[in-house]
């Protein structure tokens, strides 16, 4: 059966392609370096034998020189388990099929990821850490790019998100994620993942690396070898929701007395919730929080502090969590409310007909959207897309004759309210507009739907054009990126863990990620626990 198999695909065998190469004409380069240059093969320079995500959606695996057609295998293979969803049980079986062909490659798959685990574990908790490294990723787009183009200074994003495992169980992922904002914008890429049975508690423990690497970008920069160039780094925007934000800067909960991140108006309990009032309240400043002027706000000094930013207009509201997925779904809940209590004209009847509205909107809602909208039934599951999509664009078609005019009127506004101030090009123009709108909003709001439904997302959304005028549309600091990025990194889960071994000599059980190359962390599983 080797015999055949050798004879069918004898492409494998040859020594040509064990030895040498050449690049076809017409065939994309893997790497920006020149084209008599040869990557020589190790673990630690995947990315550039294989691909670079923002330049190539292919492998040519015959464009390089090889040492051996087991590296290459590897590769292959590594390539294979970190763009798909291909369990450990079927990688094994390809690579069984494949020693028909190369006797001389790794019986099961869990021996090639073992290879890529070069990054040592950091116990917090009950869980482990592990940093991949700031400079490493933002070396290889910075070299990447003076290929082609020269610039002395680029913008960085960095966020800090989490998600569920499993739903069998309580363990949870944690990252922190990067992306570079100019003078290109850069893939997201992975800075640090974090395991565990819990979220990291103390924010300080689990970002030490991240931040120390930041500062010492930031202060000196990021000098290439290879360009003989130091880049100036700059921490454009901190990207948190509203409950990673307050962990990360130790303050008070968002729902808390206190809770509101940029002014010092203090909320007040009403049928369970934490409600603002509306006006015009003193705003924080970058020196009056670290001076921690307004006690009852703050819990502790963050690790954050260190850093030469300020602690204010760097960490943006994030418009997907606050006016997308809270502010919209609010308006829809309350509406929906309305209509079962059979109140302020509303009932099921005005519901139904909505529903029908967005149905006939499924045939013709274009494929620039990524989700179509679904029916109100389904909103406590809508995606951030399909609150988007909603707000901006059928709601203020579809509710013109189905909601009671005070009801659609204050939906309007604030729909008008995100469209300029989402606009790439009349943003700066209509912030001031827009804020007055905003506050208009938040009277409607008040007297249609009461005090008691005045939270934090909605309070906040007068603060909104302060981020705008500082950083840009709304779709430039949003977490839109980071999410769709943490969405795959959710399905490439393995149904089994894998063994690594920590120099600390405990065994640690369930590994929570491989890495398959220097910029790109996959396959989270489960979380590490040390054998006692």
């Amino acid at each position: 059966m080797r015999a055949a198999l050798m004879k069918k695909y004898d492409f494998l065998s040859s020594s040509e392609f064990a030895n040498e190469s050449t690049v076809k004409e017409g065939k994309r380069k893997i790497s920006c370096n020149d084209s008599t240059s040869t990557i020589t093969p190790s673990t630690s320079n995947i990315n550039q034998r294989l691909s670079d995500n923002s330049r190539c959606t292919e492998v040519n695996l015959c464009s390089q020189k090889f040492v051996n057609r087991k590296e290459l295998m590897n590769d292959f293979m590594m390539y294979i388990m970190s763009n798909t969803s291909l369990s450990i049980g079927d990688a094994d079986r390809v690579l069984y099929g494949l020693r028909f062909l190369i006797t001389d490659i790794l019986k099961s798959i869990r021996g090639v990821l073992k290879t890529c685990a070069s990054v040592q574990p950091k116990f917090i908790g009950s869980g482990v850490y592990y940093h991949l490294g700031l400079k490493t990723n933002l070396l290889r787009c910075v070299e990447l790019w003076l290929c082609t183009i020269d610039f002395d200074s680029l913008n960085l994003y960095i966020n800090i998100d989490g998600l569920s495992i499993s739903r069998s169980s309580n363990q949870q992922l944690g990252t922190i994620l990067g992306r570079i904002i100019a003078p290109r914008f850069s893939d997201v890429f992975m800075i640090g993942i974090y395991g565990g049975n819990s979220k990291p508690v103390e924010f300080n423990e689990f970002s030490a690396d991240t931040i120390s690497e930041t500062k010492e970008t930031t202060d000196v920069g990021l000098f290439s070898v290879k360009f003989n160039k130091c880049i100036a780094i700059r921490l454009a925007d901190v990207i948190y929701d509203a409950p990673a934000r307050s962990c990360v800067r130790y303050t008070v909960n968002h729902n808390s007395k206190a809770g509101c991140d940029r002014c010092t108006v203090l909320g007040r309990r009403l049928e369970g919730k934490t409600t603002f009032p509306i006006g015009v309240y003193t705003l924080r400043t970058d020196d009056t929080f670290r001076r921690q002027t307004q006690s009852t706000h703050h819990q502790r000094h963050s690790i954050m502090e260190t850093l030469s930013i300020n602690m204010i207009i760097t960490f943006p509201l994030d418009p997907m969590h606050m006016v997308y997925l809270g502010v919209t779904k609010k308006l829809v809940n309350l509406w929906i409310d309305l209509a079962r209590r059979r109140l302020q004209n509303l009932n099921s009847c005005a519901i139904r007909e909505i529903n029908n509205l967005i149905s006939g909107c499924v045939t013709s809602t274009p494929s620039d959207f990524p989700r179509k909208c679904r029916t109100l039934d389904f909103v406590s599951a809508w995606k951030a897309s399909e609150c988007t999509l909603f707000l901006l664009y059928l709601g203020p078609v579809i509710l013109e004759k189905t909601l009671p005019q005070p009801f659609y009127l204050n939906f309007r506004r604030l729909a008008l309210s995100m469209y300029l101030l989402a606009h790439p090009k009349l943003h700066n123009t209509v912030v001031e507009t827009a804020r007055i709108d905003l506050l208009s909003f938040l009277n409607e709001y008040e007297w249609c739907y009461g005090s008691e439904n005045v939270v934090y997302n909605v309070h906040s959304l007068q603060h909104l054009p302060d981020d705008v005028r500082a950083h840009g549309p709304l779709d430039s600091f949003s977490a839109f990126p980071f999410e769709s990025y943490m969405r795959h990194s959710g399905f490439a889960v393995l149904p089994c863990g894998h063994i690594l071994y920590a120099h600390s000599k405990d065994l640690i059980r369930g590994a929570m990620c491989v890495f398959l190359c220097l910029y790109k962390v996959c396959r989270p599983t489960s979380t590490y626990q040390p054998v006692e």
